[in-house]
């Protein structure tokens, strides 16, 4: 028989029982002491709104009803900018052009735009959008190079005789995947254009 501090008191299911209420009390009293000191941190000037429940935020309201009235709602209480919490991520919401001008162009400064650490995991930390400043400006250059109307024009022809010679293909097919196929066209217009123009 193992004995444990408990068990000079309690019985082995008693033990077991008051050892299980211990460690939840403590859990709750860790997020609870966790949620003031993230409270504390946010007092600082920040729009108006709710940041929810601590670690889930406002999450669960947003999944459960509509996206649109989600965001309206808390745009008719709080304003054109208002912060939330979703998705485990403290953030502010812009809900009009006027307001993001000012973020974007006239206080650009002041902001710093981030995304959930989810996010970065799956796309991968080399993405345009994680990146600021100079390099950012530099690789947006060069993105955007690739679709103006100047580069695409050379391929356009091109793409055309492939979609013309897939849609030929389909005559003799009872059903089509339309899916499936706009993939393929895809794939084949972005592999030529790449192979061709090394866009």
């Amino acid at each position: 028989m193992q004995i444990t501090p408990f068990s000079v008191f309690f019985s082995s299911d008693e033990s077991a029982l008051m050892i299980t209420i211990t460690s939840a009390v403590v859990a709750l009293l860790v997020v609870f002491l966790q949620w003031r000191l993230h409270r504390k941190k946010q007092r600082r000037k920040l729009p108006p709104g709710s940041m929810g429940w601590p670690y889930i935020g406002e999450t669960l309201r947003l999944y459960t009803e509509n996206p649109n009235s989600f965001f309206a709602t808390r745009q008719n209480k709080y304003g054109e900018i208002f912060k939330t919490h979703i998705l485990g991520c403290p953030c502010v919401m812009i809900s009009s052009p006027e307001a993001a001008r000012m973020v974007l162009i006239s206080k650009a400064h002041m902001f710093k735009p981030t995304y959930p650490a989810s996010k970065e995991r799956i796309i991968g930390p080399e993405a345009l959008f994680f990146h600021q400043g100079p390099y950012h400006s530099t690789l947006k250059r060069l993105v955007q190079s690739s679709f103006m109307p100047s580069a695409l024009r050379p391929t356009v022809s091109h793409i055309e005789l492939l979609v013309l010679k897939i849609l030929a293909s389909w005559t003799s097919q009872k059903s089509i995947n339309t899916l499936q196929h706009m993939k393929r066209v895809c794939f084949f217009a972005l592999f030529w254009v790449i192979c061709v123009y090394g866009l």
